[in-house]
């Protein structure tokens, strides 16, 4: 008790008083009827929003996402079974940032990569003067410390800092602030074109010349050709602008930066698969398995062209899984060439960062200086630990990086928290296998621990194991016939800590009155393995560019202009840019495959471009690049438009002829389109085609990675900038490869696409995209391709009717893609903080996944459960609907009489959602959200349905409710299908008997069942009768007292187990929230049970007690000590049959900014 009086007093003397303001702060209390609740009409302050439980227990984060843009509340299904009211407190803006502004279209903006400012709003207390007069500063966030302690767990002490400031310190200092001590380990949602980057940490001060941030920022590309970056870093920027000369005409800006870098940059290609929406996988660039990409730093390409994030536009990515997926407004096909830029989490060592940029702008040219050094520190490492032989073979491997794979064993001493293995010998068919590992339980022989990479499908001697262990297991198989059977390893492959470098110095000077010219010269150091002093001798390069620019008028207002420019670029065979400077296809352009040997290359353009403002535009490039001793190429490209009385054309084509030490290519490129714009509508034909052949110089044969095709299509369509449009086309696309020293015919797609857009009628809103595509090959024997059709479709109808009485929104998209079979692992977290706990059913002491189970009490609930994927999928088809429809006659006869008025007191609430992904043949089963079958062929299924009927529900005497709810979720784990069901009727009363005392009755009856193929142990079908009356006592709007009882019957319909539970109790609520808040509930619960307690199913249908009587408790406080400072007390206890009593408890104090 002393540590305890301590620790308050302690808390209670750090507490300080704040200056009084408007308050944000926001109480609410909410029925839990659906999983997704809109909270508010404004934007929710971040890390403000707190939830509690009715025993005014703080709900934990892990069971609820919140949108704090959008004010949206979404509640996992584990928290809606268990509450059914739940408490809201949070903070809001008085903004909400949902909502899109703008004063034009975005889309003709032009942007300024060198000089971007960007714009962002901060909270303004509506009481207090505008920020920026002299000497406001304006606040808002909450500081909070806090303890929770029992005798069932270790006492645990928590902090949250979270403070946003925004104002004048002085005269001539600004400042914004973002503060937090909060780690958030997981990235935004990657499925909007906007993201929320809620977790920065930051402090600017800043003034008309001067500008410091400390924390979180980004370093951008900085003005130049060569050195290009984009990265999120932790540390602290300088940067200052200044003007110098007599005229002040001369700008001078310099930044200087030093941070850690938070990631490491990388460039994938995905290989496309016919019909395949995905997910597809992305692995790092040391081919790491798991990696979190750094949240909006991806640049996702396909076919040359950059694509946009968002579901309503043409991806979604799971930054924390590490998977993109298409929409299906991207189909993807063979053909489709998907490149990704992006930036992942890297933790091998510490990686710091510095930058420097320096512009000088006068009239009449820019001049730019940078200097960028991103280095690990060798002797620092993070992730993986270093020995010292380990140290010496990185030093002497030097640069060939791929000869650090070393053995991942380690000899430990026994832990039943750890998976361990025991080595021994085997003899398999007479034959002796020597140090070969099997896990292992036993103290006296498990002491090694390994860790396992996979190497290949049969490239290995280790296959991963299907066991109850909580984690991942493997076993050896022997070899067969000399060959091995494995998939993994216990190796590893060792990170090099690494070193790039690169400065360029450049301008761009006016030499004429239209006459430009620009040169940069770049230089970089790139060290691969600072370990090792080898091989450095190709760690320093070049690159040089010049450019002449000439604009000659061809009419006096400017209209019709010639643009002609000559360039040169030298890159030398060592240079390495610290990013991808080039476009994203310029191997492609070139034929250089996958050639990237260290050559000097030589890069020569000349470009003529003849521009009519009014009827459009032509331009030519003459290129001719070599690689020296290895490479020459010449390339033409001619591109133009003119646009007349309606008419469109559109031409761009290209020829490339180029020569190698072996090979010679042809590479002819062309497209064109044709149409006609009458009334808003335009109907067109475009034609595309590449013809690209590889030829032996030694005897002249085609080769193997030759190809050609043409592309075939007719559209039409209306301008969608309209309110109503629509678009049709028709489009295939004829491949050719070499077969017989020439380009044949292989196969045939075509695509259908049509979309409609209706938002011209308010009440009224629909949208529909969909593609039909079929593949047909020449010779399927032939090819690991195979003949199919797929389509992709999405709907979206939103409409209103009887002045909103009847309102629906749908959602509904098909598509095909794979799915990841997964698997989980429990993982320890502070108590009370996570969701699961562990019953050691069995005794072994081995922390098992069928040991673990929903904790039904906070002080129990130590372990999360974390989903990680595996290497296995499957091909499916993917199947959404989402339906939501409210019927509310009283918005349209509220004022009527007779038998509409009658209707008035009926309403109907109606939310459902199902994502399924199937294998069925049959196309119709497949886009049937419907068709619930208990087949395999469903491999993954979510529903969630909820329906309220009512009468009377805004009755003030009384009303009833008729609710219906079924939840189902299906699971592909690598070890099989897992299903979860609950389905449930019930039925509410609701009797004011008067206007102090309020009579609720809540029958419900249902089922709820577990079917896990691999853990049969835990499967259950429940039958489940429960009945829950309370007598509530209302004297004031201060004061509540309840009755409560609550009868539930549960039946297990496979193996006969049943419980009977009667639970007794009343509650005692006082809220005064300006002052005080106290909350005591008691409950006497008494459970008859016919079988052993010690199983999960026992925990399951006991709900955490135990048969015979048990006692349950919770005292809540809550004082508002000063004007933003508020201390919070909870106590729960509990007691049953032959067990000691439970106490568990905890305060904290919270301010509010």
């Amino acid at each position: 008790m002393k540590i305890l009086f301590s620790t308050f007093a302690f808390l209670f003397i750090a507490a300080y008083s704040f200056s009084q303001v408007k308050s944000n702060l926001r109480q609410k209390e909410i029925i839990v009827l659906t999983d997704t609740i809109t909270i508010d009409t404004l934007s929710i302050v971040p890390k403000t929003f707190f939830i509690f439980t009715k025993d005014n227990q703080l709900v934990s984060d892990s069971l609820y996402s919140i949108d704090y843009a959008k004010s949206s509340l979404i509640l996992s299904e584990n928290l809606q079974k268990i509450h059914s009211k739940l408490t809201l407190r949070y903070r809001v803006f008085d903004f909400y940032f949902a909502k899109i502004y703008s004063a034009k279209e975005k889309n003709p903006l032009i942007h300024n990569n060198f000089d971007e400012k960007y714009f962002s709003y901060k909270y303004k207390s509506k009481n207090e003067k505008n920020i920026l007069d002299k000497e406001q500063l304006n606040k808002s966030g909450s500081i909070s410390r806090g303890v929770s302690f029992g005798n069932n767990q270790d006492v645990i002490v928590n902090s949250n800092l979270n403070l946003q400031l925004a104002g004048k310190l002085s005269d001539d200092i600004n400042i914004l602030a973002a503060i937090s001590d909060n780690n958030i380990p997981i990235q935004p949602d990657g499925s909007t074109q906007q993201l929320q980057d809620f977790d920065k940490v930051y402090i600017t001060l800043f003034n008309e010349k001067y500008r410091l941030t400390a924390g979180d920022f980004e370093i951008t590309k900085p003005k130049g050709y060569f050195l290009n970056t984009y990265k999120k870093v932790q540390g602290l920027i300088v940067s200052s602008t200044s003007e110098i000369g007599k005229k002040h005409d001369i700008t001078i800006a310099s930044s200087l930066s030093g941070a850690v870098s938070k990631g490491k940059y990388c460039n994938k290609s995905i290989q496309a698969v016919e019909g395949n929406q995905g997910p597809y996988k992305l692995n790092g660039c040391e081919n790491e398995t798991y990696i979190i990409i750094l949240s909006g730093t991806e640049k996702v390409y396909i076919d040359g062209k950059l694509i946009k994030r968002g579901e309503e536009f043409d991806y979604a990515i799971d930054y924390n899984a590490a998977e993109i997926t298409f929409t299906p407004n991207q189909p993807i096909t063979k053909d489709k060439r998907i490149v990704i830029e992006f930036e992942y989490s890297d933790k091998n060592y510490a990686r710091f960062t510095l930058f420097n940029s320096n512009e000088i702008k006068s009239k009449t040219g820019n001049y730019w200086l940078n200097i960028f050094s991103e280095s690990d520190s060798k002797n620092q490492s993070l992730q993986q630990e270093l020995s010292d032989e380990q140290k010496i073979l990185l030093s002497n491997i030097g640069d060939s990086t791929n000869l650090a794979l070393v053995p991942n064993i380690d000899s430990v001493a026994f832990s039943s928290d750890l998976i361990l293995y025991k080595k021994i010998d085997t003899l398999v068919f007479e034959t002796t296998y020597n140090n070969v590992y099997v896990y292992s339980t036993n103290p006296d022989s498990a002491f090694y621990k390994l860790g396992f990479s996979y190497v290949g499908k049969g490239k290995g001697d280790y296959v991963q194991d299907i066991t109850t262990t909580n984690g991942k297991v493997y076993k050896w198989v022997s070899p067969y016939n000399g060959f091995q059977q494995g998939d993994y390893m216990p190796i590893v492959l060792l990170i090099t800590p690494k070193k790039k470098q690169m400065m360029s110095i450049g301008g761009v000077e006016q030499i004429g009155k239209n006459t430009f010219s620009k040169f940069e010269f770049s230089l970089s150091n790139n060290d691969v393995n600072t370990f090792s002093a080898s091989n450095s001798s190709d760690d320093n390069g070049y690159g040089l560019f010049v450019e002449l620019l000439q604009k000659i008028p061809l009419s006096d207002s400017d209209k019709v202009v010639l643009n002609s420019s000559a360039n040169y670029r030298f890159i030398q065979k060592n240079f390495s840019p610290i990013e991808r400077f080039n476009n994203i296809e310029f191997e492609r352009d070139w034929n250089l495959g996958q050639s990237n040997s260290q050559i000097n290359e030589h890069l020569l353009n000349f470009n003529l471009d003849f521009i009519d403002k009014k009827r459009g535009r032509a331009s030519y490039d003459f290129d001719y690049m070599m690689r020296e001793q290895y490479f020459n190429g010449i390339n033409n490209r001619l591109k133009g438009n003119y646009k007349n009385k309606g008419f469109e054309i559109l031409v761009n084509g290209s020829f490339l002829n180029s020569s190698t030490q072996l090979n010679t290519t042809n590479f002819l490129r062309h497209s064109a389109s044709l149409s006609k714009t009458i009334k808003g509508i335009t109907l067109g034909i475009r034609e595309e085609a590449e013809n690209n052949q590889w030829f032996n110089k030694v005897n002249d044969t085609l080769l193997n990675n030759s190809f050609s095709f043409q592309v075939l299509e007719a559209f039409l369509q209306t301008a969608d900038s309209s309110e109503n449009h629509f678009f049709v086309s028709y489009r295939n696309r004829k491949d050719n490869l070499p077969n017989q020293n020439e380009l044949m015919y292989n196969s045939l797609g075509e695509d259908i696409k049509f979309g409609v857009v209706l938002n011209k009628n308010k009440f009224h809103t629909l949208k529909i995209t969909s593609n039909y595509r079929k593949l047909t090959l020449k010779d399927s024997l032939q090819s690991s391709l195979k003949p199919e059709s797929s389509i992709t479709a999405r709907i979206e109808d939103n409409f209103k009717l009887l002045k909103g009485s009847i309102s629906s929104t749908t959602f509904y998209e098909i598509g095909s893609g794979l799915e990841i079979k997964k698997e989980y692992v429990f993982v320890e977290v502070a108590a009370g903080q996570g969701v699961y706990s562990w019953t050691d059913y069995n005794g072994n002491g081995i922390k098992e996944i069928d040991e673990f189970d929903i904790a039904v009490f906070q002080d129990q609930a130590n372990f999360i459960r974390v989903y990680t994927p595996t290497n296995e999928m499957i091909k499916i088809f993917s199947t959404q609907l989402n339906q939501i429809l409210n019927i509310n006659p009283i918005k349209a006869w509220n004022n009527k009489t007779g038998i509409r008025k009658f209707f008035t007191r009926f309403s109907d609430q109606f939310a459902y959602r199902i994502n399924r992904k199937t294998t069925f043949d049959d196309f119709f089963k497949n886009i049937n959200p419907f068709f619930l079958s208990v087949d395999t062929m469903v491999v993954s299924t979510g529903i969630s349905l909820r329906n309220t009927f009512s009468f009377n529900r805004t009755n003030s005497k009384y009303g009833i409710d008729f609710i219906t709810q079924n939840n189902k979720n299906r699971i592909l784990m690598i070890n099989g299908l897992e299903t979860r069901t609950y389905y449930i009727n019930g039925l509410r009363l609701r009797w004011n008997i008067s206007s102090k005392l309020t009579l609720i009755d809540y029958l419900n009856q249902g089922q709820k069942t577990y079917d896990s193929e691999f853990l049969s142990s835990k499967n259950y079908f429940l039958d489940i009768t429960s009945n829950e009356a309370s007598l509530n006592f209302q004297p004031d709007v201060n004061v509540r007292l309840s009755f409560l009882h609550k009868f539930i019957q549960k039946i297990n319909a496979e193996t006969a187990e049943q419980s009977v539970s009667n639970n007794v109790g009343f509650e005692i609520k006082h809220n005064n929230f300006s002052k005080a808040n106290v909350s005591l509930s008691f409950n006497y619960i008494n459970i008859g049970y016919n079988s052993t307690t010690n199983t999960s199913l026992a925990y399951e249908m006991l709900e955490g007690l135990a048969p015979g009587n048990n006692l349950t408790w919770t005292v809540g406080y809550q004082k508002v000590l000063a004007n933003n400072l508020q201390l919070i007390l909870n106590y729960n206890g509990r007691k049953s049959k032959d067990t000691k009593v439970i106490h568990s408890g905890g305060m904290q104090l919270r301010a509010f900014f």
